[in-house]
């Protein structure tokens, strides 16, 4: 495979062509290196990456972000030496990226007014930034040229400066954000100065021979700011000042493009590096949801990049690398593009650690072993926290048998990925059934538990995983209506009529108005056909994509939809269902389900909505009708997921693995 061809870097040798980029992870509060930091990153060396670069690290307290690696003063750098000697102990390339946020800055981190090239406000931090003086200029561009002197005398191989995402470098390239008459804004040149003269700063510190990457915005997605166009054109000028290595990534924080949720295609920003590759000698980094080793490998072998970025596929498997190289690709732990565990967390300033991957974050608390008297375990229930459960106990070594009431493994698993933009949750299901034979599990499908059979199986543990259940609804329902789940839609064994109703605007409800409002809409597939034979025009093609053929309602009794979705893609759900015409009705209370519709109310008025069929998306309740029948009846009794309490898919796993590992 190309990707694990060694490649140079100015004269850094990478051994292969995986990337993990820059990940901020909450690990650092006082912005030292710890042995948190140090374990986390010792697993993703170890796991076969050939470049690691961490950060951000900031430049100096000015345009700092919250718990990040320091690297504005010198007394960081100690810290920094251990941080670059264990990943390149552990076999990987280490890079530090140099970061200042300008005025994506929060001044609550700083306790000072963000600067940036002109006083426009920011929609991200909803603070307005002060215009940089002369001297300011002068005083970041200098502290950019010290903080990669401290990189490169704490040992690491290369310094990548951050000039993507909307953050400073950006600032002044845009003009909706450079607004500056001096020799910083106005034409082109003058606002690609910065930037350069950034680089050439931190050329002059480092030497010639340092290497230098710079990480890029392929595409800004805001109107009327740069394009791939402008970006090929500011690479090519980074390619003279002495750059060796061109990272390209999406558009900014503010952009209403989703940068990296399910909804963009694997790969699916390979393009943008495709612009620049196009454009420059040196080598050029593709990034954005490429979790998968073969689409990595397409992109490289169709010269649209040098190297693939992977930033939560390696959060999700450090081993990733590996276990490709090995052509172990079933045993790949994919990253399912959820964002619960790592970007919500980082929005929310909370330590980063990842739904698919319990691991994560806890490479120096929690250690696997094998166990030293191994049980006869058995797993009743085949969702995410049984399989978990019993995938772990039976690699540490214990006997374990797997019951499943249904005729497949997943549980509710298989239902997450139905929905728009969670197609890659499925990769999780086809993870675990890989893993589940190869460590030896029994797996028994169609085996609906009895309390009587679970006694004479005579287990040394049993683990109830048995999942949750429709909530009942707390309101009358006709019978002579259709009324069904919101997994009878999701797994088509109900086909809604025209007129939809659905019931409870949370995130299953939200999602399921996403998937019925889609019926009817043209496919990728149909898309590309029209538009290459010019069949229609672009306003008859967005009309195709965006209005099924179906009328759809969301009703949520409380203010405002989707408030259990994560932060960092819940927005991208709400676009969806603007995008799609769903009818929202918030604060509004159902009163009944007739045989025609459905009748609500809101501040003592009532409203009859007419519909075909009606679907409930009202929550769930813990399914659990086995826990008191074997009380006392078994040596060991364990109750895990939403058959103790309904929640997320982060919880459910965790709570198998954590179980497993001390069984």
């Amino acid at each position: 495979m190309k990707l694990f061809e060694p490649i140079r870097v100015g004269n850094m040798e990478l051994k292969n062509r995986i990337a993990m980029p820059a990940v901020h992870h909450c690990y650092t509060p006082d912005g030292f290196v710890n042995e948190r930091l140090l374990k986390y990153y010792e697993a993703r060396a170890s796991g076969g990456a050939g470049l690691i670069t961490v950060g951000g690290c900031t430049i100096d307290q000015l345009g700092q972000g919250p718990m990040m690696i320091g690297l504005h003063n010198d007394q960081y750098i100690e810290g920094m030496k251990s941080l670059s000697k264990i990943i390149r102990d552990n076999g990987a390339a280490a890079a530090a990226q140099l970061y200042q946020a300008g005025r994506y800055t929060h001044s609550m981190m700083t306790g000072q007014q963000p600067v940036a090239p002109s006083a426009i406000a920011s929609r991200f931090t909803r603070e307005t930034p002060r215009e940089m003086t002369l001297e300011d200029i002068e005083a970041v561009i200098e502290s950019y040229g010290q903080a990669a002197r401290r990189a490169k005398e704490a040992g690491f191989d290369a310094v990548e400066v951050l000039a993507s995402a909307g953050y400073l470098i950006c600032q002044f390239l845009s003009p909706l954000t450079n607004e500056r008459t001096d020799q910083y804004g106005g034409t082109w040149e003058n606002r690609t100065r910065f930037g350069l003269e950034v680089m050439r700063k931190i050329r002059d510190t480092t030497g010639p021979d340092y290497p230098l990457i710079i990480r890029i915005s392929g595409n800004d997605f805001m109107p009327e700011s740069n394009t791939n166009r402008e970006a090929a054109l500011f690479a090519s000028e980074l390619e003279k000042a002495g750059v060796n290595c061109i990272n390209v990534t999406g558009g900014w924080h503010e952009s209403r493009v989703p940068q990296i949720t399910g909804e963009l295609p694997r790969g699916g920003f390979a393009y943008l590096a495709r612009g620049i590759k196009e454009t420059v000698s040196i080598p050029v980094i593709a990034s954005n949801r490429i979790n998968d080793p073969l689409n990595a490998e397409y992109i490289l072998q169709h010269y649209m990049a040098d190297i693939i970025n992977m930033a939560r596929p390696l959060i999700a498997d450090p081993e990733l690398p590996n276990k490709a190289l090995k052509g172990r690709f079933d045993s790949i732990r994919r990253c399912i593009a959820c964002n619960q565990g790592c970007l919500d967390m980082v929005f929310t300033m909370q330590d980063v650690h990842c739904t698919a991957n319990p691991l994560a974050g806890r490479e120096d608390k929690v250690e696997i072993k094998a166990a030293e008297n191994p049980k006869k375990v058995l797993v009743i229930g085949a969702g995410p926290a049984g399989m978990e459960a019993a995938r772990l106990a039976a690699a540490r070594g214990h006997n374990v048998a797997l019951w499943e009431k249904n005729e497949r493994l997943g549980g509710h698993l298989s239902y997450a990925a139905m929905p728009p933009g969670k197609h890659d949750f499925i990769t999780l299901l086809h993870y675990y059934e890989h893993e589940l034979g190869r460590n030896g599990v029994q797996v028994i499908l169609n085996r609906e538990a009895a309390a009587d059979e679970i006694v004479a199986e005579k287990a040394d543990v049993v683990i109830l995983a048995t999942g949750a259940k429709g909530a009942p609804a707390p309101f009358p329902v006709k019978d002579s209506l259709q009324v069904v789940s919101a997994l009878a839609i999701l797994d088509g064994t109900a086909i809604p009529g025209k007129q939809v109703v659905i019931i409870g605007g949370g995130s299953v409800g939200c999602e399921t108005a996403v998937a019925t409002a889609e019926m009817g809409t043209i496919s990728a597939e149909t898309l590309k056909f029209l538009m290459e034979n010019d069949a229609e025009t672009p306003e008859r093609l967005k009309e195709l994509l965006n209005r099924g053929t179906r009328e759809v309602t969301l009703v949520e009794m409380d203010k405002g939809i989707g408030r259990d979705i994560g932060i960092s893609t819940r927005w991208v759900v709400i676009k969806c269902i603007r995008r799609m015409g769903i009818r929202v009705m918030d604060q509004y209370t159902v009163k009944e389900v007739t045989e025609k519709g459905v009748l609500v109310e809101k501040a003592g008025e009532e409203t009859f909505l007419p519909a075909d069929t009606v679907v409930l998306a009202i929550g769930a309740v813990a399914n659990n009708p086995l826990e008191e029948m074997l009380k006392d009846k078994v040596k060991e009794l364990h109750v895990i997921g939403d058959a103790l309490k309904p929640r997320k898919l982060t919880e459910a796993i965790r709570e198998g693995f954590d179980l497993a590992r001390e069984l």
